[in-house]
This record gives C-alpha cells, sequence and structure tokens, in this order.
C-alpha cells in the first residue's frame, strides 16, 4: 500500500494562532485552532470532513463509472458535528454528506443513486477508518 506524507510546522513567532501543512507538491495549507477571525484559514475539524467527503466523492465517481454513467456534476454540503464520548472526550460525532449529483445523459433512478452511494461509503477508506457516525443523505 502507498505511504502518503506531509510536513507541520508550528513556531513560535508572535503569530501563534496558526501552523502550516507542507504538502508533498510544496503547496502549504495554513490551519488554525478556531477561526480567530481567520476566515481564509483552515480547521482540522473542517480538514477531517473535506477529507470524507473528497474520498467518498472519488469512490462515487469510480462506482457510476464501473456502472457506464457519465457524472456531469458532483457538488456536497458536508456537515459535522462535534459531540463527547463516554469519557467525555470530544470527538466528531458525526458526519453528514449531502452530495447533489447530475449525470450527463439519462439520470439514473433514485434506487440506482442511492446504491452507488451506498457502494462509494463501503469502498471510502477514510468512512472505513472512523468511528464517527457517517450518514449519505443525498439531494435532488
Amino acid at each position: 500500500m502507498p505511504q502518503h506524507t506531509m510536513h507541520l510546522s508550528w513556531a513560535a513567532h508572535g503569530d501563534r494562532d496558526h501552523y502550516l501543512w507542507h504538502l508533498p507538491d510544496g503547496n502549504e495549507v495554513r490551519v488554525v485552532d478556531g477561526h480567530h477571525g481567520h476566515q481564509e484559514f483552515m480547521e482540522p475539524e473542517e480538514a477531517f470532513l473535506a477529507a470524507l467527503a473528497s474520498c467518498h466523492l472519488l469512490s462515487f465517481l469510480t462506482e457510476a463509472a464501473r456502472e457506464g454513467l457519465s457524472v456531469a456534476s458532483y457538488d456536497d454540503d458536508p456537515q459535522g458535528v462535534l459531540g463527547q464520548n463516554d469519557q467525555a472526550k470530544i470527538y466528531m460525532q458525526t458526519m453528514v454528506l449531502q452530495p447533489l449529483v447530475t449525470f450527463n445523459g439519462e439520470q439514473p433512478d433514485i434506487a440506482t443513486i442511492q446504491a452507488l452511494h451506498q457502494r462509494a461509503h463501503e469502498k471510502c477508506f477514510i468512512a472505513q477508518s472512523v468511528r464517527s457516525e457517517v450518514r449519505i443523505e443525498p439531494r435532488q
């Protein structure tokens, strides 16, 4: 299996409210613990939710292609809810994906779309790696 790497850095230099993810391609993502007025920074919880939604998207595209379906567009408004577990530890309790998919050509029926989402969910390695409740609620 491939190994994925990145570099994370934080330094006390007067600007302590963010740190950097240094991606292998040379790009950087600024990450902050709470926005603190910095809307342009990503929070770790948002990154986690984005990773899950992205994994589902890619799995869905693969499953649709296997069925001979051509996806024209895929939009999602994922939501995450933090909660506390039995040990009073904060965790991502629920993650809800709300994809809206349109297809080139004839639109498949709702049952076919639901089945594609179910297979995509089962094959999404991030969804299979978390304890969070993950719900897929496709929009029409």
